[in-house]
């Protein structure tokens, strides 16, 4: 059930249901294109799509992506990473971009061109358009180095819906201005009530000291027994400046304490238990659970980021299976833990 499209690197990558049917979403470039050399695939990225089959995934329309980067716009560069909600009959794709020619941003650990956020719209998951607004603009924009935030680092948004107060919220990866070699990851939000129109007053949802940056992040609610817990998972990464000190091509997760009355917290305030980030997989990278909100063991799915030589891999996982503790703590399995063969 792995997938490596054929010709393509391949990395991150975001789930929808559309259907019944499971459609998963990721970024790819070619490889003739990038010389064979990984390291050129994030000025190449468009996303690919493929939907999962009672023999594993099959792609879509290999030579047709889902979105390209446009001719002269603000995403004119590399599309990269994204998010799906469906609302009102449409599926609404988030997703960050580059835009050719802008200037770079110095900052004291990176030297980089600015990310931003825009929209494209689908009936059917299939057929996509960017919506007016992001035809000429991003529409939830990097807010700059005027403010808290660094000015390049504003990508990899999730997006979800809140069943409490019905807003949506757009979860980004990015880092606070701060000195700190290897610190202040973090991860801000947007708010929306119709996802077209996105309030420029972005909060901060996590923030920690333990790594440079909270990549791709996926978040949600899990409801135990009379109290919940609200779950971040992402993969860390240091400054591109200096030396590596984690393993690569791991997924760490967080969880708030228990919350008895959700509509007494803000995302702003969410009280984080007292711990260091949580390692859930030291072998795959930016790891995503399907319907981890309402299934007993989520799958989880990650890629392998290096072989050990050093080699970029990338490709979509075999499915692993989570399991809660008593503790709430989650646990990474290779096999179902209900399949009937297991049972003792």
């Amino acid at each position: 059930m792995s997938w490596h499209p054929f010709n393509q690197y391949c990395w991150d990558f975001w789930f929808a249901w559309h259907e019944g049917v499971l459609h998963v979403f990721y970024l790819q470039a070619d490889r003739l294109v990038c010389a064979y050399n990984p390291d050129r695939r994030h000025n190449n990225a468009s996303i690919g799509h493929a939907v999962m089959t009672p023999y594993g995934w099959q792609e879509l329309d290999p030579a047709s992506p889902v979105l390209s980067r446009s001719e002269d716009g603000w995403d004119s560069l590399a599309i990269w990473t994204g998010s799906i909600i469906a609302h009102d009959g449409l599926n609404y794709l988030i997703y960050s971009a580059r835009k050719r020619g802008d200037a770079l941003i110095d900052a004291p650990y990176e030297r980089r061109l600015p990310q931003n956020i825009g929209i494209a719209t689908s009936p059917d998951l299939q057929h996509w358009t960017r919506t007016p607004a992001s035809e000429h603009a991003p529409v939830i924009p990097n807010p700059g180095t005027e403010s808290q935030f660094d000015g390049i680092n504003w990508r990899d948004p999730y997006v979800i819906r809140d069943e409490i107060d019905g807003q949506f919220y757009a979860f980004i990866c990015t880092h606070l201005q701060a000195e700190g070699a290897n610190s202040n990851a973090a991860i801000a939000f947007a708010t929306s009530s119709d996802l077209a129109k996105w309030k420029p007053d972005y909060g901060i949802l996590y923030a920690t000291q333990e790594f440079y940056l909270a990549e791709v992040p996926q978040v949600f609610w899990r409801r135990f027994g009379d109290y919940w817990r609200l779950y971040l998972i992402f993969s860390p990464h240091w400054s591109p400046f200096f030396a590596q000190k984690t393993q690569v091509g791991v997924t760490y997760y967080a969880r708030s304490q228990p919350i008895r009355d959700r509509a007494s917290v803000r995302y702003s305030a969410i009280p984080w238990e007292d711990e260091p980030a949580n390692l859930l997989s030291d072998g795959l990278f930016a790891g995503k659970l399907i319907d981890p909100d309402t299934v007993e063991h989520p799958a989880f799915f990650g890629f392998q980021k290096e072989d050990p030589g050093g080699h970029f891999v990338g490709g979509i996982s075999d499915p692993h299976w989570v399991t809660f503790d008593a503790g709430d703590r989650m646990h990474l399995s290779r096999t179902h833990p209900t399949f009937p063969y297991l049972a003792k």
